[in-house]
């Protein structure tokens, strides 16, 4: 039998309901702030985790091309140009 992980937030408010007695009372204002900035933190890390390095690449094969070329010249360009030269 295969379990389903909670997201985070819901992890964080089973947490807080059983070990702080939420919401009947609350955790110190910093300690409260700190919870909720570790579980948005584990939110996105959990969100990034699904995704491969390279989701950003280009989808369009020909622009792609482009843009690599692009950059090769402006790599020659750097390489050989000589801008000491006075004028």
């Amino acid at each position: 039998m295969t379990t389903t992980a909670q997201p985070p937030f819901h992890q964080t408010l089973r947490w807080l309901s059983t070990h702080a007695r939420f919401p009947a009372q609350r955790l110190p204002d910093k300690a409260e702030l700190l919870v909720l900035i570790a579980t948005a933190a584990a939110t996105e890390e959990s969100n990034a985790a699904g995704k491969p390095a390279n989701a950003t690449l280009i989808k369009n094969k020909t622009f792609a091309a482009q843009m690599r070329s692009y950059t090769a010249q402006r790599r020659r360009a750097h390489i050989t140009c000589d801008n000491s030269a006075k004028t």
